[in-house]
């Protein structure tokens, strides 16, 4: 073999090379085209030892989360109450959180009905930072079902008000109502329920308020939301797309997280798996958007950089269309 023709052979190899980094590039870029490759950890004080889980933000940054820490529990045992947060700009880190106590937090009352164990989840802020919805087993009965049902408080001259329960026909003796979310119009209220009529499981319906402030029979979000298997927890950027939670088949792992662009009220375009770098072979759950356009946040359960069984997550979107 020539030396023009031992060159040639490895022109060749370094082409076909080139070639596959190329191809290997544009499959990760396609993959990664909703999120950033970083995944950071909220760190502590908002993550500890303990479980910390589903999460919201006003717009003016103040986040309100549940966790299941037992150093700050209105009672011991409790198994989640909800947290209220702000971020420091000066020090660059989240200032120590306040548990939001009673009345808004419950303490196990057992005693009344083995299934009101002071769980006080899923919270949802509205965007003034006046309102939050969230679930809570305060009102449980023996029936499976109504494990579970949606409350409101509202600060009244900075202090929280005693929690209402959302009526009829949000909550249900029947549907074990969660996962509240208030959509970007204002007024358009999302949750899941596992009622009757829908498409299996949980699966994500929504209401409106009408004039007098009752809310609307909620609507099943069909199809390109909504399984035979468990979708829940809503939550919707400024462009219209909504982030949520399933376990459909052929995600990464236990629960994964789908986007969906809005068409219309109640009407949604083909979900789209958020890709590697948010989910993973753990459960990656209940999306978040802090103030902004670029962040996006939620927890996990996976174990890479984690303090906890169950953590907070961000990363930054690059691309949402």
């Amino acid at each position: 073999m020539t030396s023009q023709d031992k060159f040639t052979m490895v022109l060749k190899s370094m082409l076909v090379f080139f070639s596959l980094c190329l191809m290997s590039s544009q499959i990760i870029s396609q993959e990664r085209s909703w999120v950033d490759i970083a995944v950071h950890n909220f760190g502590a004080p908002i993550n500890t030892m303990w479980e910390e889980g589903e999460l919201s933000f006003a717009d003016d940054g103040t986040m309100v989360y549940c966790s299941a820490r037992q150093d700050m529990a209105v009672a011991e045992g409790d198994p989640k109450d909800l947290y209220i947060a702000t971020f420091n700009p000066e020090t660059g880190s989240w200032n120590t959180p306040v548990n939001m106590g009673i009345p808004v937090n419950q303490p196990p009352h057992t005693d009344i009905n083995p299934l009101r164990k002071g769980d006080d989840r899923e919270p949802w802020i509205t965007a003034d930072g006046n309102t939050i919805y969230f679930r809570s087993d305060r009102l449980a009965t023996t029936t499976p079902l109504n494990n579970h049902d949606l409350f409101v408080t509202h600060k009244d001259n900075g202090v929280w008000t005693e929690p209402k329960l959302v009526p009829f026909p949000i909550s249900t003796t029947e549907g074990d109502e969660h996962c509240p979310a208030v959509l970007q119009d204002g007024n358009t209220l999302c949750f899941a329920s596992r009622r009757g009529g829908g498409f299996g499981g949980s699966d994500i319906y929504c209401s409106k308020q009408d004039e007098s402030g009752n809310w609307t029979n909620p609507i099943n979000q069909g199809p390109n939301i909504n399984t035979s298997t468990e979708e829940f927890h809503f939550t919707q950027d400024k462009d219209g797309m909504v982030y949520f939670t399933s376990n459909r088949s052929g995600g990464y792992g236990g629960m994964d997280i789908y986007g969906a662009m809005q068409l219309g009220p109640n009407s949604w375009g083909v979900a789209r798996n958020l890709g590697p770098q948010v989910n993973t072979a753990a459960a990656d759950m209940c999306p978040a958007l802090p103030p902004g356009d670029n962040t996006f946040s939620w927890f996990s359960t996976r174990q890479d950089n984690s303090l906890g069984d169950i953590d907070i997550f961000w990363t930054n979107k690059l691309n949402t269309q």
